[in-house]
């Protein structure tokens, strides 16, 4: 009895994650557990139709969009559209998608065609409209001047409800270091040993370039020390001399001329290498380092700390 109440429960216990089961005495009934998952029906039509906005914030700056530009009086507008013809969309739909668009940084028409038919904002400011970027693109050149002064007004509106900040400075493809730390820091002893370097390529190009092109022999004398403006006058005779040269249809005096526009070219490279070093120097002043974030900052910790920090 004992060995067959023990292998019941074992049954049991192996069965209950799998099934759901029950038992007569003599019989064990099984039934297999079924997966169950919400209803997915892509296509399916309801009676009453939600309304595409009940899935925006209340405050979402799209409403904004929408109040600012309802409340606009568009009477200029109605000299730009004809009488006859195809029915044009509406220009409060446009100004709002345009506004909008221009608020997160879209400016391309294809992209404003995308979002039209993807972007639940831009698919409840249009009312399902699907304007192609063509009609787009014809709509902003018409109306540039009231884009402008509508997207003014909304800044202004936006920013006394506190949605942005008139602070705030946006500088499109420019990297800015904040925070003054050790990375940010200029070295005199770097500075100094790029600077050596970068003459020591300047003389041995200016060593490449034809003896007839040089004004003066002495900018290969490592006795004289060269500046940006010498190199400026070197770049600035190469290229008059270049300009002057007869066209000619020989290979090799056409490879000579890619040579020298390449070499013009490194030279104009290591002419503001060596005006960024000076302007270092120059900050520096009697210091040994200064911070780019914040010029008047400089290094104080000594090489022990450092040391103790790169042990940690």
């Amino acid at each position: 009895m004992y060995k067959i109440k023990n292998t019941r429960l074992k049954l049991e216990s192996r069965i209950s994650i799998y099934t759901k089961y029950f038992i007569v005495p003599g019989i064990i009934f099984f039934v297999m557990a079924k997966l169950h998952f919400r209803p997915y029906i892509p296509n399916q039509t309801v009676l009453f139709p939600q309304r595409i906005d009940e899935n925006i914030a209340a405050d979402d700056p799209v409403r904004i969009v929408n109040a600012v530009v309802d409340n606009l009086n568009l009477d200029n507008f109605k000299k730009l559209y004809k009488e006859t013809g195809r029915s044009a969309y509406h220009p409060k739909m446009m100004l709002k998608v345009i506004i909008y668009a221009y608020m997160n940084n879209i400016y391309s028409c294809r992209k404003i065609e995308k979002l039209l038919l993807r972007d639940i904002h831009y698919i409840w400011l249009a009312g399902h409209e699907h304007p192609d970027f063509i009609t787009i693109n014809r709509f902003r050149n018409r109306v540039k001047e009231e884009i402008n002064n509508v997207f003014t007004q909304l800044v202004l509106v936006l920013a006394d409800k506190g949605f942005i900040s008139l602070d705030v400075e946006y500088i499109d493809g420019t990297k800015i270091e904040s925070k003054a730390n050790k990375y940010t820091f200029v070295w005199r002893k770097t500075v100094e040993k790029n600077r050596t370097r970068l003459l020591n390529k300047v003389r041995i190009l200016l060593e490449q370039v034809d003896e007839a092109i040089v004004q003066e022999n002495s900018v290969k004398d490592t006795s004289v020390e060269l500046t940006p403006s010498m190199l400026s006058n070197i770049v600035d005779e190469l290229k008059e001399v270049m300009e002057h040269q007869p066209v000619t249809q020989d290979k090799e005096q056409k490879k000579a001329l890619r040579e020298k526009k390449k070499q013009v070219r490194e030279l104009e490279g290591y002419r503001d290498k060596l005006m960024e070093y000076d302007n270092h120097l120059e900050v520096l002043g009697e210091r040994n380092s200064y911070s780019k974030t914040h010029i008047h900052a400089y290094e104080r910790r000594r090489h022990e700390e450092r040391a103790d920090q790169a042990r940690v």
